[in-house]
């Protein structure tokens, strides 16, 4: 299982308020696709630590949370 830690959600939070906001449509709603999906969260993991990162799937920004200091 992955995990993220409160800070990551603090950082996730802060960096996404700053992404570019979504068109919105004429009812008013912003339009990021039927289901949502504008963020994608991996977790890769590496023989010395895993790699985490955050999309946004529509403007193309990625954040990094992957913690290198601790490899």
């Amino acid at each position: 299982m992955f995990e993220l830690s409160s800070a990551d959600y603090m950082r996730i939070g802060e960096w996404a308020a700053k992404q570019p906001k979504p068109p919105v449509g004429e009812d008013g709603l912003p339009m990021i696709g039927a289901i949502g999906g504008r963020w994608t969260y991996s977790f890769t993991p590496t023989s010395i630590g895993t790699i985490v990162k955050v999309k946004d799937g529509l403007h193309g920004g990625e954040l990094d949370l992957s913690n290198y200091e601790d490899w």
